[in-house]
């Protein structure tokens, strides 16, 4: 009996022991989130046909896909919904309603986002911790990095949490003291070499066959009737504005995966630490693309195809960082999606100009109250007033408020404004006032929130679409979740942006970001 006794307790400590080994393996050691700049909830199936199985068909259909996901606020700015994803918070908490905004208590100065009164870069601004920086604090082994085309998208993702990488406007890539004193040695070398300057080729060629695409909107593209016969065409012609180009087109997605499987490397390289990982990557140039030639011409979609390509790429290098089973964590998703093409001769589109709104607000508060710079900025859905001068009329800032927000309402676009002491005095019962306050920061937003009509947008030079708006086109975001324990699945049930920064936490093991009042997505919690 005593053997059979002692037989049991040595297999219950085996037991423990190894459910204790599967509880620790069952955590990921990688997270990838990967963040697609101005795609649309709709691109993966509309373009389904032309797409490999290895790139986004492969998250699709071997991960759960959220087909209802939208971001919950307006405006949809690329900055303010990559703040929201990497903070499971609203902007109305986290604080970025917008890349500017004038600072109250230093006497209505101007800020930028990520840059200093001096022009340097910054992480001042952001308050509100981020899912890298939750990540961080939960594991001091953990290594994080954070890389993307531009200075803003990567600085907003990260927060102040790990590495952060981006293309500076030499090509090359860089960072900020914030996250690094000095370049690291590997990323001088890369730069030394001019990695990112082999990609550009000066000319673009079609990845298909013209048959093939759905798009006939074409502008710089070459496209051919046989398929293959422009890549016997590419040629290493040297371009003027190599730089610019990188960030228009497909090879900046390529240069971007590249760095990203450099990083990686560097990631992977201490093979004690047994740590999570966690790599953020954010695609400024399909939005790039979009706001150029607009969402449904033939140079965006001829990206998305070399995309795919690069995607596929980039997972088939994880796989071979770990080849015996999925210990990975990934997740696609997207800031927002883009309006329709501004063309001059379609009826149905307009712009509306806010420089000009803020010259004729100003000249009607000026016939009301005497001349003065009533109006300090109007842009990104926003109307900042010159408190200072209000002050020292002895006005009231409510009134005043209320008086530009009825003008404003009088221009052609404008569909509703808000005033900022109405949304800070209760809960909006209309759905576009929900989306204003859900984005209003009593100490950073305008005096005057408001929100343009269908398919119009704010003029922008060199720009035939923009997000911003509070409609689904703009709203409605893809969300894959793919990887370690992700059933294959497809979810129809409305999901916020929100949800993406808490849930993946809570895959990783680690409690939410600080600020983050996103819903858990429960289809994904473990049985």
């Amino acid at each position: 009996m005593q053997v059979i006794f002692c037989y049991m307790r040595k297999l219950l400590t085996i037991l423990v022991a190894l459910y204790a080994i599967i509880s620790a393996s069952a955590q990921p050691k990688l997270a990838v989130n990967i963040i697609v700049g101005g795609m649309s909830a709709s691109d993966i199936d509309r373009y389904a046909e032309n797409l490999s199985n290895d790139g986004f068909l492969r998250l699709k259909f071997g991960g759960t896909t959220f087909t209802e996901c939208y971001t919950d606020f307006i405006p949809t700015s690329p900055e303010v919904a990559i703040a929201t994803v990497a903070t499971g918070s609203l902007p109305s908490m986290h604080g970025i309603s917008s890349n500017r905004w004038f600072d109250r208590t230093s006497g209505n100065t101007p800020v930028s986002l990520c840059l200093n009164s001096k022009g340097r870069y910054t992480t001042e601004h952001f308050t509100t911790p981020t899912l890298a920086q939750t990540l961080q604090s939960a594991d001091s082994g953990a290594v994080i990095a954070t890389i993307a085309h531009n200075y803003s998208s990567a600085m907003t993702l990260a927060g102040k949490g790990g590495e952060c990488y981006w293309i500076d406007t030499l090509g090359n890539w860089t960072t900020a003291q914030s996250y690094l004193q000095q370049l690291p040695e590997w990323v001088g070398k890369l730069n030394e070499n001019g990695i990112n300057r082999t990609h550009v080729t000066g000319n673009w060629f079609g990845k298909l066959a013209k048959s093939k695409y759905l798009n006939k909107d074409a502008t710089d593209i070459k496209i051919y009737d046989i398929y293959g016969k422009a890549l016997s065409l590419f040629s290493k012609k040297p371009s003027a504005e190599w730089v610019a180009e990188l960030k228009s087109t497909p090879a900046g997605n390529k240069a971007l995966f590249d760095f990203a499987k450099k990083t990686l490397e560097q990631m992977m390289a201490d093979k004690k630490n047994n740590s999570c990982r966690m790599l953020n990557i954010c695609l400024d140039v399909p939005r790039a693309v979009a706001e150029k030639y607009g969402p449904n011409s033939t140079e965006y979609e001829d990206m998305l195809y070399y995309l795919d390509a690069d995607l596929a790429e980039f997972l088939q290098y994880i796989d071979t960082l770990y080849p015996n089973g999925k210990n990975y964590l990934i997740t696609l998703t997207s800031d927002s999606g883009m309006g329709n093409k501004y063309i001059e001769d379609n009826p149905n589109l307009d712009l509306f100009n806010p420089r000009q709104t803020a010259a004729i607000l100003n000249a009607f508060l000026s016939a009301q109250y005497g001349q003065g710079s009533w109006v300090l900025e109007c842009s990104n859905g926003a109307i900042y007033l010159n408190r200072d001068l209000i002050y020292a009329k002895r006005l009231s800032v409510a009134q005043i408020q209320n008086e530009a927000a009825t003008f404003a309402l009088q221009f052609r676009g404008v569909a509703n404004a808000a005033t900022a002491t109405t949304l800070q005095g209760g809960a909006m019962s209309s759905n576009t006032s929900r989306l204003m306050q859900n984005s209003f920061h009593p100490r950073r937003s305008g005096d005057i929130l408001y929100c343009l009509q269908p398919d119009f947008y704010e003029l922008d030079e060199g720009k035939v679409a923009k997000s911003g708006s509070p409609y689904n086109y703009n709203r409605h975001i893809p969300l894959i979740f793919y990887g370690n324990g992700i059933a294959t699945n497809e979810i129809d049930r409305t999901i916020s942006s929100t949800a993406i920064a808490v849930t993946t936490a809570y895959l990783l093991g680690i409690s939410r970001p600080d600020c983050a009042d996103g819903e858990l997505i429960y289809e994904l919690k473990k049985r």
